[in-house]
């Protein structure tokens, strides 16, 4: 899947900083459902 990446990026740079991107982003998401869940459990 990584060599797919590689033609929409200008740069190996550029690359790594969407792939940090996206683990952030995932890391919020499931931080926000983790928090929904709790939140939904205490109601």
């Amino acid at each position: 899947m990584s060599d797919n990446l590689k033609e929409f990026f200008e740069s190996q740079e550029a690359n790594e900083d969407s792939q940090s991107d996206t683990k952030v982003a995932l890391l919020i998401v499931i931080v926000a459902v983790a928090a929904a869940v709790f939140w939904v459990s205490g109601q």
